[in-house]
């Protein structure tokens, strides 16, 4: 009895060697695509940061316990500066049991904005329903469409009117983009977010749309007070 004890503590051992060998390997083999795919873009990459946004405030869905922030990607997309990273907490302890799902990793893309404005968050209500509207109808259409297809928080009213002026309201409802990524306004960055792993190329498009919405809010947005004073 001893013996076979003795068997399967060493091939226990023999096992978990080998996965800690192999999750090392891969773990290598990702830094070196990542970095490669960086040199080749004129970006900069770094394995571990513990702030990558500095002062911005996350959404809830990225909250959570033992947070971890890794690969993170900077470089510029025109005259854009964009941040990309990998971020991983831990799951509830009730989920561990129930899914064996140790923690949630999520892809973070962000562009730098003109000023720190507000904290704005813009995300669509019902991913599965499309909103019949091409951009060009009047306010009030375009209001209540809007109304009905986002859910918005605001930590400042008038940064909010501000930057979801009827043009850019309009290219909301119109760009089919916006049914994936939703997007918060926050510490001097607008960023998206979506529950997979970075994936440099994927995450170019995602940035693409930050720009474009950016480039969309007008000048006024970023010269407003955020303290409302």
């Amino acid at each position: 009895m001893e013996g076979a004890l003795s068997l399967i503590a060493l091939v226990t051992v023999v096992v978990s060697a080998g996965v800690i060998t192999v999750a090392a390997h891969f773990r290598k083999e990702r830094v070196s695509e990542l970095r490669h795919w960086a040199d080749e873009h004129g970006w900069h990459y770094t394995e571990h940061h513990p702030r990558p946004l500095e002062e911005a405030t996350l959404p809830p869905a990225l909250r959570g316990r033992d947070p971890r922030v890794r690969h993170v990607l900077t470089g510029r997309r025109g005259a854009h500066l964009v941040t990309m990273y990998e971020l991983s907490h831990s799951a509830p302890a009730a989920e561990r049991r129930g899914t064996g799902r140790a923690r949630y990793t999520h892809r973070v893309v962000a562009v730098h904005t003109p000023s720190a404005g507000a904290e704005l968050e813009i995300r669509r209500r019902d991913l599965a329903r499309t909103v019949s509207l091409d951009g060009r109808g009047g306010p009030e259409e375009v209001d209540r469409a809007f109304t009905e297809a986002f859910h918005t928080v605001s930590s400042d009213d008038r940064f909010a009117r501000a930057v979801l002026d009827h043009g850019t309201v309009s290219w909301l409802l119109s760009d089919c983009r916006s049914r994936s990524l939703p997007v918060r306004f926050t510490g001097g960055h607008v960023m998206t977010w979506a529950a997979m792993r970075l994936d440099p190329d994927r995450a170019l498009t995602a940035a693409d749309y930050l720009i474009d919405l950016v480039s969309r809010v007008p000048d006024q947005a970023w010269e407003r007070d955020p303290t409302g004073s």
